[in-house]
């Protein structure tokens, strides 16, 4: 028996607070460069007015995130201090009681045992009274240890207060405010849920009239068809009427109707659409592909890459080169000759030192083969157990041990970064708390992918591009979630772009190249979201110093 240890990792605690103190910095160093962008006099041209006008307003918003990033993480850095601090006298006070209780007891022992021997004799009541003695002595000292222990649980509460309310003061007296057009927008997006759901209340009830009507239809339609064309038309016949019927109760066209309210693509709520349908009427097809990812995965391969120097550049570039180097993984750059990306699947973890310190880029592969059964770990099991299935799949268990490989040490600075599975993989890490007990995630970012159902920590900020036409086509694979789970892309730590596709994007906007060139053009675009959220996070370390990539290749466990 113990009193037990106070909660809380006060390195997490530190190590989250830092990096809010490194993003102030970071801003600080961005202000400065736009400033000197906005107060350019040699170049006059129109252009590049349009550039300064852009990088003065940019300038003034991050200004006022300032002062909020430097006070959040001085108040977490001084928490951390506080909660180390009781944690230590919490663990003395608690070793002090448990051999004070230990005393305790043994000395009630000896003091039971003389009592039996004493009977009657006063001599041996005179050593059971100095032995009750030494009991409350022993009792003393354990209730003086509880007390202490009290008094490092009050420290730690304390502190937790404080530092929550210097964060709430410095939120409430902040001019970094939601604009009027922000509150309109959310006033409109409720709207828009609040019809969604009295459209898909409304189906619910229209459905089964409009199943009756259709069935009586095809009730007509097939007496025709088979005195047509016999027992071939009664069979196309009653196919059709089965699917049509499944769809409705299966809740495929309710998936629909809210996916296409939310977003306003009908490719996009046609997927959804099929992924509410068979979930509802085939529930055994999702559940045997999320159970060929049972397992753990087997690593075939592991070695480091050439080293070589990240080099200082632009915000587009630093974004095409997360790009790139996760295409990378999908083609085995750099793996050993003859392995096949359709039989296996790559992870490269990257170190990059900047001096002292290090960083590590972790870049995860893209889905690569479609038929099920395949010795790959990055399949349509993976995909379908990472959107409908519980618990890690087995390319995150195959990230984790690629890191481990690579030589991540515990608490390590990490940036995870992959396209469409790549992407959700490193939503989810980002999203588990085991594996951000274990290291400081400091972004994730992410291209195609479906993430916005993926609950990822508050502290932790994601950038996400997707492709999306002005027609209305758009890339279905971002949307492509279990529409039984909310959206949470409207999460303040949340910044999704999405943007029409460069002209060579085939007719689906789905694909590695196209995204690359995206994240390149944005991340030049002065004022662009992407730029701005460059600006804000403290990534620039993560690019420029000497890289050491290092792969690992894995197969399915079965």
């Amino acid at each position: 028996m113990s009193l037990g240890q106070l909660e809380g990792r006060w390195p997490v605690v530190e190590g989250h607070g830092d990096a809010y103190r490194r993003t102030a910095a970071a801003i600080e160093q961005a202000i400065a460069h736009l400033d000197a962008i906005r107060d350019e006099e040699a170049t006059r041209a129109q252009a590049f007015d349009r550039v300064r006008e852009a990088a003065g307003e940019v300038a003034e918003q991050l200004g006022r995130a300032t002062s909020r990033y430097a006070v959040a993480g001085e108040a977490l850095v001084d928490y951390a201090e506080q909660l180390r601090v009781a944690q230590d006298e919490a663990d003395e006070a608690d070793a002090r009681w448990r051999a004070a209780d230990a005393a305790a007891t043994a000395a009630a022992a000896e003091r039971d045992r003389l009592a039996v021997q004493a009977a009657g004799a006063d001599a041996a009541a005179a050593l059971v009274a100095e032995q009750q003695r030494v009991v409350a002595q022993h009792a003393a000292a354990r209730e003086a240890a509880a007390d202490a222990w009290a008094l490092a649980r009050e420290r730690k509460e304390r502190a937790a207060a404080d530092a929550a309310a210097r964060i709430r003061a410095e939120v409430a007296g902040s001019s970094l405010r939601d604009s009027l057009w922000d509150d309109v927008r959310g006033a409109v997006g409720d709207l828009l849920e609040a019809v969604a759901d009295a459209l898909v209340e409304a189906i619910r009830w229209l459905g089964a009239i409009v199943l009756a009507a259709v069935a009586a239809v095809v009730a007509a339609a097939l007496a025709i068809a088979v005195m047509a064309t016999g027992l071939v038309g009664l069979l196309i016949g009653g196919l059709a009427l089965l699917v049509l019927g499944s769809w409705v109760a299966g809740g495929g066209f309710e998936a629909f109707v809210r996916t296409l309210v939310a977003t306003g693509s009908l490719e996009a709520a046609l997927v959804g659409g099929t992924i509410g349908w068979l979930h509802g009427t085939l529930p055994w097809l999702a559940d045997w592909l999320v159970a060929g990812d049972a397992g753990a995965p087997q690593l075939v391969w592991s070695g480091a890459q050439p080293a070589r120097t990240g080099e200082p550049g632009g915000f587009g570039d630093h974004l095409a080169r997360l790009q790139a180097d996760n295409r990378g993984v999908d083609a085995h750059a750099g793996g050993p000759t003859g392995t096949d990306p359709a039989a296996s699947t790559m992870v490269t973890v990257t170190a990059v030192t900047d001096g002292a310190a290090t960083v590590w880029r972790v870049h995860i592969p893209s889905t690569q083969m479609w038929k099920p059964g395949s010795s790959s770990i990055n399949d349509v099991h993976a995909g379908v157990a990472a959107t409908l299935g519980h618990g890690p799949t087995q390319l995150e268990r195959a990230v984790v041990e690629a890191m481990r490989q690579a030589g991540v040490p515990q608490g390590a600075s990490v940036l995870l970064s992959g396209w469409s599975l790549g992407g959700l993989t490193a939503a989810r890490l980002a999203a588990d708390p085991a594996f951000t007990a274990a290291y400081d995630v400091d972004a994730v970012v992410v291209a195609g992918a479906g993430i916005d159902a993926t609950a990822i920590g508050g502290h932790i900020p994601v950038l996400a591009f997707e492709h999306g036409r002005g027609d209305g086509t758009v890339d279905p694979v971002p949307l492509a979630e279990d529409p039984r789970l909310p959206s949470l892309a409207a999460d303040a730590h949340r910044t999704t772009v999405r943007v029409p596709p460069p002209g060579f994007a085939g007719p689906v906007p789905h694909d590695g190249r196209s995204y690359q060139a995206t994240m390149q053009e944005q991340g030049d675009l002065a004022g662009s979201r992407p730029a701005t959220w460059m600006a804000l996070h403290d990534l620039e370390r993560y690019f420029v110093g000497l890289e050491q990539p290092h792969s690992s290749i894995f197969v399915r466990g079965r």
